[in-house]
């Protein structure tokens, strides 16, 4: 029974990190920009999205975009600093996340709640149709349902997003950036607005979990970054190799893998005592399986390309 609560609580904190993950990919893999402003975006949007709703009685709804707004100009200060002033990526997201880290310090200042707020996961009490459909008592089920649906339209959003004319033009400037020049183009643009968008999405991730939880916390960015990238990884090393995973799903699994993981962890070690060693040895275990599997297809790829010169396939 313990093995499948905790199951059920890593697929739902999986599929809440899902969009923190979508947005490290669009900043990771599309762009190869390691994004360290991650850990100061995640709370950002939590608070955002919080002071929305308890202090305005804003839907949960807009306040999930409203922090994916906000998350947007953090972003794009980020991309700011590494573009315009010329400071090298790490650095740049260094600055944001310790600036991030002030303005939400002080943004919960603002948390006093003037509002009984509705949050996503809390229409089925409320909803006497839903209440026959879900027992309260399961409501497990109805947390995942909706966080299917939120997960599936970020990742729709991305989709349609990376075939629109700015879509390829981020893309074209995370592979060949000099290709992006020589057309008369400002890659830098396409830079701060990959970095935005994909920090928009972290925000949104932080305003989901803050109503998830129904609480936030100022730390609860701290490590977030390191989720969001092992989770693409896990999904890229696993899953982008087959041809009918696209790379946000191959994402996706790779957040709700990565999580289960993490939630495992709390059995072996209950009193929490080596959790983060834990969690190092866990993600550079990640890391070496990476590299193996790279080289294991690359290795394939280079068989089969042999393969066909030799049986006069390729002229």
């Amino acid at each position: 029974m313990l093995f499948f609560n905790t199951t059920i609580d890593g697929l739902q904190l999986g599929l809440c990190f899902a969009v923190l993950a979508l947005g490290l990919y669009i900043s990771y893999s599309i762009l190869d920009f390691p994004d360290l402003s991650v850990d100061g975006t995640f709370p950002l949007g939590g608070v955002v999205g919080t002071i929305f709703m308890y202090r305005m009685g804003i839907n949960p709804v807009i306040a999930i975009i409203m922090s994916f707004i906000v998350g947007m100009l953090a972003g794009f200060i980020t991309g700011f600093l590494h573009v315009k002033c010329k400071m090298s990526k790490l650095l740049a997201g260094i600055i944001v996340m310790t600036g991030l880290l002030s303005v939400t310090l002080a943004l919960t200042s603002l948390l006093t709640a003037n509002k009984e707020p509705t949050v996503i996961f809390g229409y089925i009490q409320k909803n006497q149709e839903l209440k026959t459909i879900f027992n309260p008592e399961h409501k497990e089920i109805y947390h995942i349902l909706i966080l299917i649906v939120i997960v599936l339209i970020a990742k729709i959003i991305i989709d349609l997003f990376l075939k629109t004319k700015l879509g390829y033009m981020i893309k074209a400037t995370g592979n060949n950036e000099t290709l992006v020049i020589s057309l008369g183009k400002d890659a830098g643009i396409y830079k701060m607005a990959g970095i935005s968008i994909a920090n928009g999405f972290v925000a949104a991730s932080g305003a989901i979990y803050a109503q998830y939880t129904l609480s936030y916390d100022n730390t609860c960015g701290s490590g977030k970054v390191v989720l969001a990238l092992a989770s693409v990884i896990i999904g890229m090393a696993i899953f982008s190799n087959i041809k009918f995973i696209k790379d946000t799903t191959a994402v996706i699994f790779g957040a709700v893998i990565y999580s289960l993981c993490l939630n495992y962890i709390v059995l072996v070690d209950m009193n929490g005592i080596y959790t983060k060693l834990l969690n190092a040895v866990l993600f550079a275990l990640i890391l070496i399986f990476n590299n193996k599997i790279s080289s294991f297809f690359s290795r394939k790829s280079k068989y089969k390309s042999s393969k066909k010169y030799e049986t006069g396939e390729v002229r």
